[in-house]
């Protein structure tokens, strides 16, 4: 038998630990997701051996709201988990904190959320979704970050090669490859985790031998089988983003919880479309990203050439009149794999025992 995949899961897995202390092997990432995550689920899945991510926004102006709200998530995390407030750097903070970079607000990043994220210390930075009108967004932002001796994990999710060689030769130390079989946004052009994470995993290694540059997988990761496999896949951490929105701190909405875990056949029952946002008057987005959610009757209307204005009347007339069937729960693939709400800890043990299992039988079957 070669021992060789052995000696590099282990050698990925001592890695991940030396980057995240507080972790276990294998690594399982809580996705930063907006309206679903906050300092408690990202608190438990880190005290449970994961690594959480609370969302910090997209607004980086001087007057946003957004930046007290992230000081207080940053606060709140480290009471939930216990620390005590301390001077800066010395006492830092082991979860993430995700960002969305499209907006033209991105240019204060540095001046404006970098002062916050140093004073708390959070252990990586997490960065989604450049302008295409502003391709140097993410190299900006990776470099206000590690300036002035601070140097948290630099995170950046992609959908293709090609981007995780543009964020790995800004000096991101961590690639997200988020497969098309990912719920929320994601690019609107992309492949399935199968074939994408060992091919930036091909790039990364050939191209940037000199540099350190992990990749996590990201999309229809629902359970411990999954995990296993981004492993064999050549992934040194799994991202789960719709089985967290159950857990029983997530900040989902009720109807958004009962529609996933009444939710079977994820291929055939959620779908990639703009539409999920503009039916809800969300057109901010650059035309490269779209998003998957559950099919709704507003889905198939669009599917069936219902033009967006009138469609649109008909979601607004269904939520007024108390009808949830047409709205958005964003979700992944592996939505048919999830069952039960379960608190965040209790999931990232699940998983993780998942995946270990799944690892033994295929040991003992060689």
């Amino acid at each position: 038998m070669n021992a060789l995949p052995t000696k590099l899961a282990k050698m990925a897995g001592s890695r991940m630990k030396s980057w995240f202390p507080t972790t276990s092997y294998p690594l399982i990432v809580s996705a930063p997701m907006d309206f679903v995550t906050n300092p408690r689920l990202a608190a438990e899945v880190t005290k449970a051996g994961g690594l959480g991510f609370i969302q910090g926004g997209r607004d980086f102006s001087p007057e946003s709201p957004v930046l007290k709200k992230l000081d207080d998530q940053l606060t709140q995390a480290r009471e939930h988990l216990g620390l005590e407030k301390s001077a800066e750097g010395s006492n830092p903070l082991p979860i993430g904190v995700g960002f969305v970079t499209y907006a033209a607000s991105t240019k204060h990043f540095g001046e404006t959320t970098v002062p916050i994220l140093r004073r708390h210390q959070p252990t990586a930075v997490w960065l989604f979704a450049p302008s295409p009108a502003a391709p140097d967004t993410i190299r900006d932002v990776i470099k206000s970050l590690k300036s002035d001796g601070w140097s948290p994990k630099v995170v950046v999710q992609v959908g293709s090669v090609a981007a995780a060689r543009e964020a790995a030769k800004h000096g991101a130390d961590i690639i997200v490859a988020q497969g098309i079989d990912a719920g929320g946004h994601q690019w609107a052009s992309g492949a399935g985790v199968v074939s994408l994470v060992p091919e930036i995993g091909d790039a990364l290694r050939n191209e940037f031998p000199d540099k350190e540059v992990a990749v996590w997988a990201a999309g229809g990761i629902a359970d411990g089988r999954g995990v296993a496999a981004s492993l064999a896949l050549g992934a040194e951490g799994a991202v789960l983003g719709t089985r967290y929105m159950v857990a029983t701190e997530s900040d989902a909405q009720d109807f958004k919880k009962k529609a996933i875990l009444s939710t079977s056949d994820g291929g055939a029952n959620t779908v990639k479309s703009q539409l999920h946002d503009h039916i809800q008057g969300n057109m901010s987005w650059p035309d490269v990203y779209d998003g998957r959610a559950i099919v709704t009757p507003s889905y198939q209307d669009h599917a069936a050439g219902v033009p967006l204005d009138e469609n649109t009347k008909r979601f607004e007339a269904a939520k007024e009149e108390g009808d949830l069937s047409r709205m958005v729960t964003w979700s992944g693939t592996g939505v048919g794999l999830i069952k039960e709400e379960l608190p965040a800890a209790e999931i990232t043990r699940r998983v993780r025992e998942g995946a270990l299992k799944a690892i033994a039988g295929l040991k003992s079957s060689l």
